[in-house]
């Protein structure tokens, strides 16, 4: 007998309803607000009974049961989600998932594999596809990619490999939860990697003395998290105003000498893609051979700006890219698979000396010898991974390179369209407060006419970006730009469109700017 209760015509009926539901999303998402249907209501009581009585809900001995509790889910649960797969969903920079991904995710879930090994049989389909995927997502940043010996020579990357090359310079990947978890691995790597070679010192085993310190500019969020998650410290992240925007590269050189005369070691953390605009450094090539010249590790944050390298049109923006140590990427953003999925890209000679040093685990349930590949669980943050693999190797497999340099010019194209409509059309409405769209980030104010105070602006954008989100029709975030507080659309769906979202997304700008 079951310990659970297990009724398989019930189950076998909710599996179509869910694949209902996921079609209905899917057909009309164009006609479908980024807000949630029915969200919970901050003030409980106007809720009606029903949902009065489903947000008192504790624990209970017996359970409701399955029929009660998929009920809500789709009554309930469900409408109070925001539609963020949607194409018109500007928020945050959040991509879609593709239908491949999706069904991909779907077989991921019904498997439930712990993806934590590397099973010695050939066959195994988590080490195919988890190797596979792997080498489309380097192929796909036109990265100089890592073959094992067994691969045959036309499986090989397509750049020339000469007799002389150290292949071991080549770039492998793996998956993460997402760009922060891919930002603390690239710490960490970089951090022992420093420890080694400036110090002679194994700070895996040792523990960490300090010595230390991470230079950015126009860092995300999650470079401090990390290092403060690490114990390097906040206060060791020291930003470079003019990081990556002099072809002379001084001021990166003589911080990085001043760090080495107080006895300390730098790592540069460069962002390819500002998070609020999308501006990329001028001069990232310069950054990587100061770097190389001075014996500096190199991470590179490309969340969403590394897929600059999907389209001919925008790749010299992420130029570059291939003189890093490691990478962060983001499967969830632009690459349009389900969250969470994040890439951490890097050198195939980091992986035993440095990665598997730090993260190796071992015990006597787990086998701890590698093969070709180090088993995931050693040269990752997680023990217990989802198969996050399959929807990438899916989605690349489905629409190839071709599909992404698509999405890619796409997206830009609405951007650009939206920035000059702001910038020379409805100046009188919107002020765009960069001087150019790069890539997919629109960061635009409400036009004002008088002096008026921080607080006032900061009270008025707020205002419009409710009115706008309000309507439906597409949803923008918040931001602070250079001291003023904005409105930052992000465009990364793969359903996005000029033809068939610009219309509609204009005309509500215009009436909701006009208020």
């Amino acid at each position: 007998m079951a310990t659970l209760p297990e009724d398989k015509v019930l189950f076998k009926s909710l599996l179509l309803r869910a694949a209902e539901l996921a079609s209905e999303k899917h057909d009309h998402c164009d006609k479908v607000s980024a807000l949630p249907e029915t969200p919970f209501p901050a003030d409980l009581p106007s809720a009606n009974v029903e949902v009065r009585s489903f947000l008192a809900l504790k624990l209970e001995e017996q359970g409701a049961g399955l029929s009660t509790t998929a009920d809500e889910l789709f009554s309930i649960v469900a409408p109070s989600i925001a539609n963020s797969a949607g194409p018109r969903y500007f928020g945050l920079v959040t991509g879609g998932v593709t239908p491949a991904a999706f069904v991909a995710d779907w077989i991921v879930t019904t498997y439930d594999q712990n993806a934590l090994m590397h099973s010695p049989e050939a066959m195994s389909g988590f080490s195919v596809i988890d190797e596979q995927a792997m080498k489309m997502v380097v192929d796909l940043f036109r990265l100089p990619r890592y073959d094992t010996p067994k691969s045959r020579p036309s499986e090989a990357t397509s750049e020339t490999t000469t007799g002389h090359e150290d292949l071991s310079q080549r770039f492998k990947a793996m998956t993460t939860t997402g760009s922060t978890a891919s930002n603390i691995v690239g710490m960490a790597v970089g951090r022992q990697w420093l420890g080694k070679e400036h110090f002679g010192v194994d700070y895996s085993e040792d523990g960490y003395d300090g010595r230390v310190v991470v230079i950015t500019n126009m860092a995300h969020a999650t470079v401090w998290k990390a290092a403060s998650i690490l114990g390097i410290g906040r206060k060791q992240v020291i930003e470079l105003p003019d990081l990556g925007s002099s072809r002379s590269g001084k001021e990166l050189e003589q911080e990085i000498i001043h760090q080495r005369d107080q006895g300390k070691a730098a790592m540069v953390f460069l962002s390819f893609g500002e998070v609020n605009t999308g501006i990329f450094p001028s001069y990232s090539r310069q950054v990587g051979e100061i770097c190389n010249k001075h014996n500096v590790y190199l991470h590179i944050d490309g969340a969403f700006g590394i897929y600059a390298r999907c389209s001919p049109k925008y790749q010299h923006l992420a130029d570059g890219l291939e003189l890093a140590h490691s990478i962060t990427a983001c499967g969830h953003k632009w690459l349009n698979v389900p969250y969470d999925c994040g890439l951490f890209l890097y050198r195939q000679a980091l992986e035993k000396p440095t990665m598997v040093s730090i993260f190796s685990s071992s015990a006597p349930y787990l086998k701890s010898v590698d093969g070709p590949h180090p088993h995931p669980l050693n040269i990752s943050i997680e023990n217990s991974r989802r198969f996050r693999s399959l929807p990438v190797w899916a989605t690349l497999r489905a629409y190839g390179r071709a599909g992404y340099e698509s999405i890619v010019n796409e997206n830009c194209r609405f951007a650009m369209t939206m920035f000059d409509w702001m910038k020379d059309t409805r100046p009188d409405l919107y002020t765009v407060l960069t001087n150019e769209c790069p890539l997919n980030i629109v960061v635009f104010a409400k036009t004002s006419t008088q002096e008026k105070s921080m607080e006032t602006k900061s009270q008025e954008n707020q205002e419009l970006l409710n009115r706008i989100n309000n309507t439906g029709v597409a949803y923008f975030s918040p931001t602070v730009w250079r001291g003023r507080p904005a409105i930052r659309a992000a465009i990364s769906n793969w359903r996005t469109t000029v033809d068939r979202d610009w219309p509609l997304v204009r005309q509500m700008l215009e009436e909701q700017g006009s208020q």
